[in-house]
């Protein structure tokens, strides 16, 4: 038995192969918060052309390992980079307003500190994972429904493969 995929696609995977895929949302934040924060206030002076907080953030990814949020008062992107197999290097870079200093406009452990404490739970779930994967014992299973993005990138990716001169 298959899993029926979305009629509405998590991920538009490009067309053509020059195209790049993309994918955006904004959400909204628990009621209270203003930005992305341990207590859901302000880190640093809005950016842009912001002149209040909204209550919400926006999401946006490019390409499968490329990912940003971008908060009224300060961004953040997330860089993948497969190694190996087993081995994927992950880069964050949080962004403020261009004339901000630290100490003064931002403090970096309150400004770094959800993404922060996000990525390390994430690594300790992942290398988990990738365990009970190396494991002698695993047998893979059928994907679950909200699994759906998965099986997408599984076909983008297998079809790109196949575009290259290996």
């Amino acid at each position: 038995m298959g899993i029926r995929i979305p009629d509405i696609n998590h991920w538009p995977w490009p067309e053509k192969p020059e195209d790049e895929c993309y994918y955006n949302h904004r959400d909204s934040l628990m009621p209270g918060c203003v930005t992305g924060s341990e207590d859901g206030q302000a880190v640093a002076p809005l950016m842009g052309d912001f002149t209040d907080y909204d209550g919400g953030f926006t999401y946006f990814g490019v390409g499968p390992s490329s990912f940003f949020l971008a908060y009224p008062d300060h961004g953040m992107m997330y860089l993948f980079l497969p190694r190996s197999v087993q081995v994927t290097d992950m880069e964050v870079l949080w962004l403020v307003r261009n004339d901000a200093q630290e100490g003064e406009d931002y403090d970096r452990d309150r400004l770094t500190w959800m993404w922060d404490v996000t990525s390390i739970a994430d690594k300790h779930i992942i290398d988990n994972n990738q365990k009970g994967v190396n494991s002698r014992f695993y047998t893979p299973g059928p994907y679950q429904q909200m699994e759906a993005p998965n099986v997408e990138f599984i076909r983008w990716y297998l079809k790109e493969l196949g575009r290259m001169n290996l």
